[in-house]
């Protein structure tokens, strides 16, 4: 019976159309309404239309734009016709207004004093990766919403306070003097905010905030850094979270195409990982995709979107042997080809408290080898939320 409805659905939306005499083209900001009057919702205890389940919104469009035309102007109107339509579905976040150099003007309103790189070479390598993750952070819904950036460059302030309008940032790092962060937190001609800067340990210290203060969390390119207990900087981030509360995070994927080419070369498969001989400030474990989907759900997360995104050019050898291994891993099932790109982009909500505490895929537990002489960390009893 609902395979049938569904197949039946364009039909009887062209026969409500036609009763109510709207078959002609319409303009696309008229659809949404065309579409209440042919399916009314539920109203005062009265049933709303059958099809109204079955029938998306921009079905209506279709027949509207499509009907009594002809076959030639069917084909002329078509393009205008899916412009139309994608404005209206995927238009739905700030940065999709904004071009890249519009991007890289509102970056530079920020003070480059102390920073360590050129502005203009850091939007150069890492355009994709602003797009893509700005994409990800909700905007602000009200005019007290608060951020969090974990392992905070002061590039990405211009962008929480004026793209994505929040009135509280605060911005992480235990480096003060490295450069990324500073005190001089201002933003060019931007509107007043709360912004300062908290200076601890992710994986060391507790965060210095009370439980359920923050409706986003950003942990960009830092879990791969961690040396000694990432799931420490998980329980906190769990935390602080407000219930429905948002994670973005990014990291470099494990299992890149390119992580196989130098296998394949006789080089060290991860990225950046040497030695600076003071500090363990490189990257000490990187993730996969799966591995990352994991992690959220064993802080009390759920996973709503994990992709990998990026193919940087690595020289004419290595993008062929990185093409050929493409097209013989797409019948591995363990990795699909869509989570073999260079960076992971993870987002998740806060669903409960911590989970699971010590996942055994994640920790090798000396504590109870050793008959238990030591404890972790933050250790806290799971409590879902109600």
């Amino acid at each position: 019976m609902e395979f049938r409805a569904k197949s039946r659905a364009p039909v009887m939306l062209y026969r409500v159309m036609k009763k109510t005499g709207q078959t002609r083209c319409v303009r696309h900001c008229q659809v949404p309404l065309l579409y209440e009057q042919c399916f009314p919702p539920y109203k005062g205890g009265r049933g709303g239309h059958p099809l109204r389940a079955y029938v998306p919104w921009w079905c209506c469009a279709f027949v509207a734009r499509f009907t009594r035309q002809s076959f030639g102007g069917c084909l002329r109107a078509f393009v205008p016709f899916l412009s139309d339509t994608l404005s209206m579905s995927v238009r739905c976040h700030p940065i999709d207004g904004y071009s890249d150099e519009q991007l890289f003007a509102l970056m530079q309103r920020v003070c480059t004093d102390g920073f360590p790189a050129r502005f203009e070479d850091v939007w150069r390598a890492e355009r994709v990766r602003f797009r893509e993750t700005l994409r990800r952070i909700p905007p602000a819904a009200s005019a007290n919403a608060s951020i969090l950036d974990l392992g905070s460059s002061r590039v990405w302030l211009p962008f929480f306070q004026e793209l994505l309008g929040y009135r509280r940032i605060v911005l992480n790092t235990s480096y003060p003097d490295a450069g990324f962060v500073s005190e001089s937190l201002k933003v060019e001609g931007a509107r007043p905010a709360n912004v300062s800067m908290e200076v601890f340990d992710v994986e060391r210290e507790e965060f210095p905030f009370d439980d359920e203060s923050f409706d986003v969390v950003t942990c960009l390119e830092v879990l791969e850094h961690l040396a000694i207990d990432p799931m420490a900087m998980m329980a906190e981030v769990s935390r602080v979270l407000k219930p429905g509360g948002h994670l973005v995070l990014s990291s470099p994927n494990a299992v890149r195409t390119a992580n196989v080419v130098n296998i394949l070369l006789g080089e060290q498969p991860c990225g950046w990982n040497p030695y600076n001989g003071f500090d363990t400030n490189r990257h000490n474990r990187e993730y996969t995709p799966c591995e990352i989907d994991r992690l959220f759900g064993a802080a009390g997360l759920k996973a709503q979107e994990v992709i990998t995104f990026g193919t940087k050019s690595r020289g004419a050898l290595r993008d062929t042997l990185s093409f050929i291994l493409g097209l013989g891993l797409t019948v591995i099932p363990g990795t699909p080809p869509r989570h073999r790109r260079d960076v992971i982009l993870a987002t998740g909500t806060k669903m409960s408290a911590v989970i699971q505490r010590r996942p055994s895929w994640l920790y090798f537990d000396m504590a109870e080898r050793a008959g238990g002489q030591t404890k972790p960390r933050f250790d806290r009893i799971p409590v879902p939320m109600v």
